[in-house]
This record gives C-alpha cells, structure tokens and sequence, in this order.
C-alpha cells in the first residue's frame, strides 16, 4: 500500500461547516458551467472576485480579470452553435477560513459548423483554482485553464494546427 504524506488532507472529515462551504464551491463551479452555456455573460462574472484572474490561454483564449474576459467571451464563443459543460472530479482543500484551492476536471462539448459540415468539438482540461468568500457567498479568486486536449473534426484540426504554429518558443503546442 502506497501513503502520500504530500496529501494529509485527504479523507479527512469536514466539520459541518466546512462540509457546507465544499458545496457551495462545487455549487459555484456548475454555476460557471451554466452561466458559460447559456451565455449569461453577467452572471459569470459575477462568479469571479472583481479583481481576479481568469486565463484560458492554454486554450488559445486570453488572460485577464473577469470583466475584461466577460468582456471577450461573446464573441469567443459566438461560432458555437451550442456549449455543453461538464465539471466533474472536484478536489477542495481549505486554506484559511475564507479560502480555498481546487482542481477540477472540465469536458465541454460544443457544436460548430465547419466548412458546411456541422461538427462536434470536444474540450477536455483541468481548472487550476483559488476561491475567495466574500461576504456570504464562494467566489473564484483565480481560474486557469490547463487544456488537455481538444478533438473532432476540421475545426479542431484547424484549431490545433493554430495551436502548434503559435507554440514558437520552443515549449510544445497546447493540448498538442
């Protein structure tokens, strides 16, 4: 049996309050999900502290606070015909007593006309967050996007092709 002392927090059980907070952070991360779906673009932001950091830049997005990215977002996603996300595989671990950081895994499908074909694209990647209270409610403090992968038809073709042509600094492409 293998033990990972790097991990002592693991199994460990949350005092009632703490089991509350864990859910509102995973309340918080399908509250992105479906603000990113139904393209409530005011609503996501509000998810974030104002100040925050979100960078989808592994993913051939930006970097920048969360109205800068809001800002960004519609036309982003404006060649989805429809986003489809998945959060799943949530770990928490408190930090302070209004903090916390976390992992979880994202697949988001996407349908998208390429070249006059309908195509389904899938993304699969980790956020990397930090979460912040304030006031009564579980924001995310910082998101980065460590995309894994991308597949489906010419247009992720086209999108990893992008991918590997911008990766000129000698690090390999993005999910590539």
């Amino acid at each position: 049996m293998h033990t990972d002392d790097a991990h002592p927090a693991d199994g460990q059980v949350l005092t009632p309050g703490r089991v509350a907070d864990h859910l509102a952070i995973q309340d918080l991360a399908t509250a992105y999900a479906f603000a990113v779906d139904d393209r409530d673009w005011a609503r996501w932001e509000t998810l974030f502290v104002p100040g925050g950091l979100v960078d989808y830049t592994s993913a051939g997005g930006i970097a920048g606070t969360p109205a800068e990215v809001a800002a960004w977002m519609p036309g982003a996603m404006s060649v989805f015909a429809f986003c489809l996300h998945t959060t799943s595989t949530h770990e928490i671990r408190f930090t302070g007593p209004d903090t916390a950081i976390g992992r979880v895994h994202v697949f988001n499908r996407n349908g998208v006309e390429w070249e006059g074909v309908d195509e389904l694209f899938d993304v699969g990647a980790v956020y990397e967050d930090t979460y912040a209270r304030v006031g009564p409610a579980w924001r995310i403090a910082s998101r980065i996007e460590h995309t894994a992968y991308v597949d489906g038809g010419g247009f992720a073709r086209m999108i990893l092709g992008m991918a590997r042509a911008a990766a000129t600094d000698g690090r390999p492409a993005p999910f590539g």
